[in-house]
């Protein structure tokens, strides 16, 4: 049986690219030893500022909350957490509980948004099935949407995501496979905020591997729904180049940490999106060309942009949660 290298305990993972093991303790350590040089190296946060964390209910989000909460206290920065309701049946539900628990549990303020609020009774299934549009596509466009319009409306200094080095290497690889060039340089370690439109992304987990998020999350006993979202599709690219991904890292250990470091350093090199970005002329968020996708989808569906009702209903939502808002309601 495998002993901890620091400490000789029986050990509960190894690393087979450079031969050392871990107990549970020594592994928390390690972890969120990780995670404070990846915040660090990317300039991802300085003391005081505000961090709003996405949190789905998943082990990801559970463990970017937990190793940002008890980073914090010898960082110096603030955390919030924003979780989104997609109204996807049981498994929404299930999420909402898990993150509400979570959130509970390392004694941060949680707002939470629900889409049916914001629609009229639509989840995020029925909203795609009326748009005519995959869920998967609607659903990141909404997330995105309403995470960037919390931020905003908390004045974060940056939102966290939780996407840890195996998503990151699939949408690298996947931009890649689809040409999709101008995807790229928004899949670094963190994204710069644009005043008044959109708050800056960083991704703690980027240097951490989708078994090392669970690991950690498991053994600090964090709150998690292990359910899957019944809309995935397991067909699409991403699930096949995560399975590819997965082998290559097993037959070569270190490659998937190789070409995540890589492409941080190159992102300049690739094309950047065409034209500016400007205010949505209905709800003031980021858009590319006078309207915000959010605003064009629901005036699509419902004759009328939900945007500018967002923006309010976001602000009651953070103060709901002790969160509290920082400019006029509406304003951009």
């Amino acid at each position: 049986m495998a002993k901890c290298s620091v400490c000789g305990e029986t050990a509960v993972v190894c690393y087979a690219d450079a031969r050392r093991c871990y107990c549970g303790e020594h592994f928390i350590e390690h972890f969120e030893s990780k995670v404070k040089r990846t915040l660090e190296k990317y300039g991802m946060v300085k003391p005081g500022e505000l961090v709003l964390a996405a949190i789905s209910g998943g082990k990801d989000s559970a463990a970017l909350l937990g190793v940002m909460t008890r980073l914090s206290r010898v960082m110096g920065f603030r955390v919030a957490g924003i979780h989104i309701d997609l109204g996807i049946g049981e498994y929404s539900k299930r999420s909402r509980e898990a993150a509400v628990r979570l959130a509970g549990q390392v004694g941060v303020p949680l707002a939470i948004l629900d889409l049916r609020e914001l629609t009229g009774g639509y989840g995020v299934t029925e909203l795609a099935r009326m748009a005519k549009r995959p869920p998967c596509s609607v659903c990141g466009m909404v997330k995105r949407y309403l995470i960037n319009a919390a931020g905003l409306e908390a004045c974060a200094d940056a939102v966290a995501l939780g996407h840890n080095a195996d998503d990151m290497a699939v949408y690298a690889l996947k931009s890649f496979l689809t040409q999709d060039l101008e995807a790229i340089p928004k899949l670094g370690p963190k994204t710069e905020s644009i005043p008044q439109l959109a708050v800056g992304r960083i991704r703690p987990l980027y240097s951490v591997s989708e078994k090392e998020a669970f690991l950690y999350a498991y053994l600090l006993g964090l709150p998690v729904n292990h359910e899957e979202c019944p809309n995935v599709d397991q067909r699409q690219l991403e699930v096949v180049l995560k399975e590819q991904v997965t082998l290559m890292e097993s037959r070569k250990p270190g490659l998937r940490t190789q070409l995540l470091s890589k492409l941080a350093k190159r992102l300049r090199d690739y094309p950047q999106p065409e034209g500016k970005p400007e205010p949505c002329r209905h709800c003031g968020l980021i858009s590319w060309g006078g309207e915000c996708s959010f605003c064009r989808l629901t005036k699509r569906i419902f004759g009328k942009p939900l945007g500018p009702k967002v923006r309010e209903y976001v602000r009651r939502k953070l103060r709901e949660a002790g969160i509290e808002p920082c400019r006029e309601a509406g304003s951009s």
